[in-house]
């Protein structure tokens, strides 16, 4: 194989300079530093070429086209993101430095990770916006070089990821050729059993949050976003089933990974680089505000992660419901179970689930609704601080909100994440195996403690039962139960509306344009006769 190489390397360097330009014009940009090269580095290699990155049926598998149409390769360019920044600044503008530089430790870590290598001190946005790595956001080299140290530790969390100046470049097979990376782009491939385990992921995906005292000491820390955590405390961690299992396609065939050298073997398993989650709100939004977001990806590739992320939300989480009626009362019990290996709704705490009941006569006309979100995708009044967690609903005006609700010191809820100082309310759909006591980063808050159909026996189901006065209604019944998701509720970003920073007015100018509709995680139908218990027709699988 060496004297193979030795007579091909011409050969290799010609790939290389076309693999170069054709990465460039794809707009992906090949800037090295001395810890970091740009995706378009990679792409000249792990982009589908000829027989390299495709499956058995033929379609592309490619590394960088998947993960350019993700919300990590847009973790800088965020509108949202940007937005919420700059509002923290305003509202703690001595802490400008620290809380661009805390943000950007895990939205621009390329850069932020070199400064801190080679000079030191905090990275400014401006600073970043004029850094070309920044704009690849979670990028192939930072993910593929963090090193094993402490992973899955406290030491690792809050983007305490360890990035070494020694040009290790980590991934799941052993027996690399390693002269092929090394004489591109100085990068020795090494296997790196780590980058399998929800460990890497947590470096970034477990965020705690300073707590600020009146002279802006820092008093304690709120945790902000926990997923990890809530994996671990489930049957998923238990058995073994991590992050990359359920957000990383596998696929049980040979595929051949690099384009170059063209006699490299295929390898299995292979992980398709697409970083699924549920945020297909954003997503959208920035397809169509692509002139002035400048997203790393086209208009399809964008529209097909779309449909991955609404995919992704369907096997998140099932409804189930049995009803009947007793003379003029309707009575729902309705079984909500989470599927998936952390709670849910989970990351950012402005995320949020609900089940929208509607209950129609033999007419068509409404009987009873609850959760119908307004024309902007709203759901509490004007005066409505939060709604608690209900056991039983009886009236219109009670949704079941599944959320965290942050609170400040004076207990009142804010969206401001430098405000936070605890939980309100969480009751969110804990993951199957959650036991009754955990950590308090990421214990039930809020009413559903007190709630024996939550969480019972930790199978991760919430159930909830509808009283429904019918009055004289009469005739058959036809319920609709919908679990329904925002991630980017109107309420939690009406207060950009108030900052007046350039990223605030742009993100709610966008804001104000896009199409609200949650998405629909699960919905069932019931169609009741009068006084007869009925079982359920569904648009999906019962409850396992």
């Amino acid at each position: 194989m060496k004297r193979i190489y030795r007579h091909n390397a011409w050969f290799l360097l010609i790939l290389t300079a076309l693999g170069m330009l054709k990465s460039e014009a794809a707009g992906l940009t090949s800037w090295t530093t001395s810890l970091f090269s740009g995706a378009g580095s990679c792409a000249f290699c792990h982009d589908q070429t000829g027989p390299s990155l495709t499956d058995a049926r033929g379609g592309s598998v490619s590394i960088t086209e998947d993960w350019r149409g993700t919300m990590m390769s847009h973790a800088f360019k965020d509108p949202l993101w940007r937005a919420v920044m700059e509002a923290e600044v305003m509202a703690r503008p001595k802490l400008k430095s620290f809380i661009e530089d805390k943000c950007l430790t895990c939205h621009a870590p390329m850069p932020r990770t070199q400064q801190a290598h080679d000079r030191g001190g905090e990275l400014s946005f401006a600073a970043a916006k004029l850094a070309p790595l920044a704009s690849e956001g979670v990028g192939c080299t930072l993910c593929h070089q963090i090193q094993p140290t402490h992973l899955g530790q406290p030491a690792s969390f809050s983007g305490h990821y360890d990035i070494q100046p020694t040009r290790q470049i980590f991934g799941p097979y052993d027996d690399v050729l390693t002269m092929p990376m090394q004489r591109h782009v100085d990068y020795t491939p090494e296997l790196g059993q780590h980058v399998q385990v929800s460990g890497l992921c947590a470096t970034c995906h477990t965020l705690h949050t300073p707590i600020l005292g009146p002279d802006l000491e820092v008093i304690g820390r709120f945790p902000e976003q926990t997923p990890f955590l809530e994996w671990q405390a489930s049957d998923y961690a238990r058995n073994g089933k991590h992050c990359q299992d359920c957000h990383m396609q596998r696929l049980d065939e040979p595929i051949k990974i690099s384009s170059r050298p063209p006699w490299l073997d295929p390898r299995q398993p292979f992980w398709r680089h697409r970083f699924v989650g549920g945020n297909a709100f954003m997503l959208q939004l920035m397809a169509r505000h692509a002139k002035a977001v400048d997203p790393n990806a086209s208009d399809e590739t964008l529209a097909t992660t779309v449909s991955r992320a609404r995919e992704q939300l369907r096997q998140a989480a099932r409804v189930e419901a049995v009803g009947h009626r007793e003379t003029n009362t309707l009575q729902l019990d309705v079984t909500v179970a989470n599927l998936a290996g952390h709670k849910f709704p989970t990351g950012h705490p402005y995320r949020r689930a609900w089940l929208h009941v509607r209950v129609a006569d033999s007419r068509g006309r409404t009987v009873f609704e609850s959760g119908a979100p307004g024309d902007r995708g709203d759901l509490l009044d004007a005066g409505t601080a939060w709604m608690p967690h209900f056991d039983q609903i009886t009236r219109p005006t009670q949704v079941q909100i599944y959320e965290s609700v942050m609170g400040d010191a004076e207990g009142r809820r804010t969206y401001g994440l430098l405000r936070a100082t605890k939980y309100l309310k969480d009751n969110r759909l804990p993951p199957r195996g959650f036991p009754d006591v955990v950590d308090a980063d990421i214990a039930v808050r809020g009413e559903a403690t007190s709630d024996g159909n939550f969480n019972p026996s930790g199978l991760g189901t919430d159930r909830v039962a509808y009283r429904i006065d019918l009055g004289r209604t009469t005739g058959p019944l036809e319920a609709t139960i919908a679990l329904l998701y925002q991630s980017v509720p109107p309420e939690a970003v009406a207060h950009l509306d108030s900052v007046q920073g350039e990223a605030s007015r742009a993100f709610m100018k966008f804001y104000r344009q896009a199409d609200k509709t949650p998405e629909t995680v699960h919905q069932v139908t019931l169609h009741i006769e009068a006084s007869r218990p009925t079982e359920p027709s569904s648009t999906g699988n019962r409850l396992p």
